[in-house]
């Protein structure tokens, strides 16, 4: 083991002197970063989830002090490592790299209300505290919430992902999870297997409240994991930086301390062969990018940067044209969603109310044994009813989605298409569209039980117990009906509502790919014809030289990959001879 993490720390370090010499400062600065956390032990445990979770708070009841911001509004808009140090300190990465700075001044740089968009340029803040937790290479990482109305905090803790070596999931009651952070935790759970799922605050809700939500996200869980989530720990950060051992911390505690002393080796080798197979790849796409501008005639490569300006500078009036047709289809969608809604309705309430009632004229016990259980059965019938609604408008639903999706990215082809005819160059050099055309977001559906409206007055108890039994059981009956007719027309609508949501969400997801694909191959072709507009003023010989350079960085940053990986290496061989 010591000599292949000794190995691993020699390949970072190359492939920090090829990103180097290809004037990739901040690759550069990554894989020597990484290359230094292998030497000191240190393993990164991401604290993700939704915006207003709870992350920071958690963050800080774990060490013990008050040392990350929070607030009311969204907080973190920057990536924060918590690392064990002998006194508090605060390092800060910008473009130029690593500079101290004092502690009081943190907030200046990884709040969103003194840092807005991280316009301050911050890559990542490193905070070192003495915690007795984060002792054994153990990091905490803070990572701004997803799903708020700052598209860059969503943006920065997605960029994180592949440096995550475990995750503590911080989720909610209400809503218990959302669909940002299903496809966050997919997304983590693609790298490592290690997840913890925690429930915050938790002592803002009942335990009915509690359980209700932590039954819904182990079953969402375990259907998008495919395996089973483990335990959903209940804290209160809250009740612990005010002195107290909440619920379930002591095994949270418990548990981040045991995966500090049995997988830390495993950990920190699994990130050092992930960021090698990371940094090779980006390196050599790169390279491959820069070998076609050289290779191919300066006159081609002018043009095809001077169609890809023209088409950033017509992309948001094409996006707008594809939006409005895709809101058109999830128009369309939304009013057969609703008719199919009350179609429904009519059908299944009668036979559930004639269900319902022949379960209360047919049951025994006392009044509040038959009154807990007629309860229950509504709660029952109403979720296999809704149940059935959801899955026999779920496939026509994506269908009416698929459709849309279908034309928008026809359209972005044919767009592309004018784009490559205009460049009249090979159109290999240009990915494909994305192709992913239904829904692109999970479902995050959550029934509700309604609990609040079961409850009764003192005096309404005492009439019910004051009533004869036929009069009781009738008034049990109604009682019942009346609970699963709301519970059915409440969370069918949930149903009608997530589906629509899921294809906007959808739609949403599948433009916002395309808007990147149109930027990512236009920036790769300017930054490439820049760099062969000057090899060739300087003549054929320098062309010559910059070719062989490259090849021989590109070679060099394989040679790094395949020494360290195992199994087939998962980059393309270049193109360019």
């Amino acid at each position: 083991m010591a000599i292949e993490s000794e190995r691993t720390r020699e390949g970072l370090t190359e492939l920090a002197a090829v990103a180097a010499e290809l004037g990739r400062a901040a690759l550069a600065r990554e894989a020597l970063d990484l290359a230094t956390r292998l030497s000191e032990g240190r393993f990164f445990v991401a604290c993700v989830g939704q915006f207003k979770r709870g992350k920071s708070s958690l963050v800080n009841a774990l060490v013990g002090a008050p040392i990350l911001p929070t607030g009311v509004a969204p907080v973190t808009s920057v990536v924060t490592v918590v690392r064990g140090g002998e006194r508090l300190a605060v390092r800060v990465e910008l473009p130029e790299g690593w500079t101290d700075v004092d502690p009081r001044l943190l907030a200046a740089y990884v709040t969103e209300q003194e840092n807005p968009g991280n316009t301050k340029r911050v890559d990542t803040v490193e905070v070192s505290v003495p915690s007795r937790l984060l002792r054994d290479g153990l990091c905490l990482v803070d990572t701004p919430g997803i799903g708020s109305v700052v598209a860059h905090n969503t943006a920065a803790t997605r960029a994180f992902v592949p440096h995550v070596d475990a995750a503590v999931v911080v989720l909610g009651v209400d809503p218990p999870i959302s669909a940002d952070e299903l496809t966050l935790i997919e997304e983590i759970a693609a790298q490592t297997e290690t997840l913890l799922f925690v429930l915050s605050k938790a002592d803002r809700f009942s335990n009915a409240e509690r359980h209700e939500a932590e039954v819904f996200t182990t079953r969402v869980l375990r259907e998008r994991l495919g395996r089973d989530p483990g335990s959903i720990l209940a804290v209160s950060a809250t009740e612990r930086l005010a002195g107290g051992t909440p619920r379930d911390w002591a095994c949270l505690e418990r548990t981040l301390a045991r995966l500090a002393r049995d997988s830390r080796q495993h950990l920190v080798a699994t990130a050092g062969l992930r960021g090698i197979r990371g940094l090779a790849d980006r390196l050599c796409r790169e390279i491959d990018e820069r070998l076609g501008a050289l290779l191919r005639p300066l006159e081609d490569s002018e043009r095809r940067v001077a169609a890809l300006s023209e088409c950033a500078a017509r992309a948001e009036e094409t996006l707008g044209d594809l939006r409005a047709l895709m809101a058109a289809e999830h128009q369309r969608l939304a009013r057969r969603l609703q008719a199919q809604q009350a179609a429904f309705l009519d059908r299944a309430l009668p036979a559930a109310r004639e269900a319902l009632a022949r379960f209360v004229r047919d049951g025994d016990g006392g009044r509040e044994v038959l009154r807990t259980r007629a309860l229950a059965e509504a709660r029952r019938l109403h979720r296999e009813l809704a149940e059935r609604w959801r899955a026999e408008e779920r496939p026509a639903a994506e269908e009416l989605h698929r459709i849309g999706a279908q034309r928008f990215v026809q359209l972005a082809d044919e767009f592309l298409e004018r784009l490559v005819d205009a460049i009249r160059s090979d159109a290999s050099g240009i990915p494909a569209m994305p192709v992913e055309v239904g829904f692109r977001v999970p479902s995050h559906l959550y029934y509700t039980n309604l609990l609040q409206v079961t409850g009764r007055s003192p005096l309404r108890w005492m009439l019910d117990q004051l009533r004869p039994a036929p009069y009781a059981r009738r008034a049990i009956g109604r009682e019942a009906t009346r609970y699963l007719e709301r519970l059915l027309t409440v969370n069918v609508s949930r149903v009608t509502n997530d589906l629509d949501e899921q294809a906007r969400a959808s739609g949403r997801d599948l433009e916002a790919e395309v808007r990147r694909h149109l930027r990512d191959i236009g920036e790769a072709a300017r930054r490439s014809l820049a760099d062969a507009r000057a090899q060739h003023a300087q003549g054929e010989d320098a062309v010559r030289q910059e070719v062989e350079r490259l090849r021989s960085l590109r070679a060099r940053a394989t040679i790094v990959a395949e020494t360290n990986l195992s199994g087939p290496l998962p980059l393309e061989a270049s193109s360019h001879g």
